[in-house]
């Protein structure tokens, strides 16, 4: 997942995204939040996550 493709999606897109990967409270979650709650989620599952500098 590529930070920047994380944050063009839209709040609906990334609640789908949460949900999937099961993170507890997602619709209660703020957007930045639920960006953080994601990315945290792929690290736990050891996927990659790529960003520009």
């Amino acid at each position: 997942m590529h930070l920047a493709e994380l944050k063009a999606k839209s709040p609906t897109d990334l609640l789908n995204l949460a949900e999937e990967l099961e993170v507890e409270n997602a619709s209660s979650l703020r957007k930045q939040d639920m960006m953080f709650a994601i990315l945290k989620a792929f690290a736990e599952n050891e996927q990659t996550i790529s960003g520009d500098g």
